[in-house]
């Protein structure tokens, strides 16, 4: 198992995974990113010269201020310029907030209904994580935002490349031996979650991020003393784990008796009872509803629901 793996053979496994995930086409990543990444890390990096790059397409110059001047930043003025935004944002979370924003372009105008249904649960995992984290005080809110949104990019990946994607998932039997991730290994050649791990470091997201993105579907590694990976990259998982509980929710899914195991270990990392994650998960569940314009839910009931 990978919890008996000595580093080096996991790097090895990692490298020749990364050789076939080559293959399957990952977006390269966009000039603009590759270029503020590197302003980010200069000695001395040059506000006006990102805000410039960012001012020359449109699209994520609107994107930029849209999001700084939403409720979420709640600033005091409006950020009038990329500048200003940039400003108030600082470089790291501007690179964030980009990559977000260029995720979508990068895969095309995909009107595949799996492709749809990716970016609307992709949208409401990110959404239902940086809450958490803002929530919680464990994590920057664009950090576990950005995470949410490319914690599952290894499926639009295998979504583009095969068009049977979904109807080979839809056959997975969950109950049996193999994990989600070995089915998708053994069919398309690798896991969704190595893709997406490439896909984040690609992109020059921050190594929390990737390492989270890699490791997210062995959540032994909530429960381990002395994790492999850095405490943000735990954290970041953890946060994934209960946002996927909240969507189970959402979406009126049946638990499972790993998905329960796991929101253990994450509420008992993230020092959660199980009350006060109940009432952060009726207040995410109702932000949700506002956010797809759907009715509001019954507040009693779905406590109810949410504590039984």
């Amino acid at each position: 198992t990978m919890m008996e793996m000595t580093e080096l053979e996991f790097a090895r496994l990692e490298e020749r995974s990364e050789g076939i995930v080559r293959n399957l086409g990952v977006p390269g990543c966009p000039e603009i990113l590759a270029r503020i990444s590197r302003e980010v890390h200069a000695e001395a990096p040059d506000v006006r010269k990102i805000a410039d790059l960012v001012t020359r397409d449109v699209a994520a110059a609107a994107g930029v201020l849209k999001t700084v001047n939403s409720a979420a930043y709640g600033l005091h003025s409006a950020a009038r310029s990329v500048q200003q935004a940039i400003g108030y944002l600082g470089l790291d979370r501007t690179a964030l907030l980009l990559a977000g924003l260029l995720l979508r372009k990068a895969f095309g105008h995909s009107d595949h209904p799996a492709m749809v249904r990716f970016w609307q649960a992709s949208g409401q995992l990110a959404d239902t994580v940086s809450f958490l984290a803002r929530a919680l005080g464990i994590a920057q809110r664009d950090e576990a935002y950005t995470f949410g949104l490319f914690r599952d990019g290894g499926n639009a990946v295998l979504i583009c490349r095969f068009p049977d994607y979904d109807e080979v998932m839809a056959a997975f039997d969950p109950s049996g031996n193999a994990s989600r991730a070995e089915h998708e290994k053994a069919r398309f050649g690798a896991d969704h979650a190595v893709i997406g791990a490439v896909l984040a470091r690609d992109w020059h997201l921050p190594d929390e991020i990737s390492d989270a993105i890699l490791w997210h579907h062995t959540e032994f590694v909530l429960a381990l003393e002395a994790p492999p990976i850095r405490p943000e990259a735990v954290r970041l998982i953890a946060l994934g784990v209960l946002g996927d509980r909240v969507l189970d929710r959402y979406q009126v899914e049946r638990d499972n008796a790993r998905s329960a195991a796991s929101v253990e270990h994450a509420l008992r990392l993230l020092g959660l009872d199980e009350r006060t994650f109940a009432d952060l998960q009726v207040e995410a569940l109702t932000l949700l509803a506002e956010r797809d314009g759907r009715p509001m839910p019954n507040l009693s009931d779905m406590r109810a629901a949410v504590e039984d």
